[in-house]
């Protein structure tokens, strides 16, 4: 579990990576082939504290394509975001991260990445405190 914590040492937001999966496979009939090389597919766990509203550090919560960067296997790191437009349009919505998820709430789903490179590092890095995780794969 990592997560940010408020001045009390209270967890204002965990999260949980639960499983990287390489190579997803879209579901929509529409969908188009990754543009940067390789689907990967994060299972995320969210929770936040209802008293994430008193706290000067965050007020939402937002773990999305756009917040994370990629480092290929040779310690390099990516010049393509990990956002692209396939992503957008080769999952159902119904099994994807809310984009926001505010104070007291609980959220699972899929963030979905457009990566260049089958194995690296992912790092998630959130807006709101300039905080970093990273995650093989």
């Amino acid at each position: 579990m990592a997560g940010i914590k408020g001045a009390d040492g209270e967890y204002l937001v965990s999260f949980t990576v639960n499983d990287i999966a390489v190579d997803v496979q879209c579901t929509e009939s529409f969908a188009d082939a990754p543009e940067n090389g390789h689907f990967v597919a994060l299972d995320v766990s969210v929770e936040t504290s209802p008293n994430m509203l008193n706290s000067d550090l965050i007020q939402q919560f937002s773990m999305s394509s756009y917040t994370f960067q990629a480092i290929g296997p040779d310690g390099v790191t990516s010049n393509a975001g990990a956002d692209s437009v396939a992503t957008l349009f080769c999952l159902d919505d119904s099994v994807l991260l809310p984009t926001d998820i505010g104070p007291g709430e609980k959220a699972q789903g899929i963030v979905l990445l457009d990566v260049e490179n089958p194995s690296g590092t992912l790092v998630y890095e959130d807006y709101w405190t300039d905080s970093a995780w990273e995650y093989s794969y």
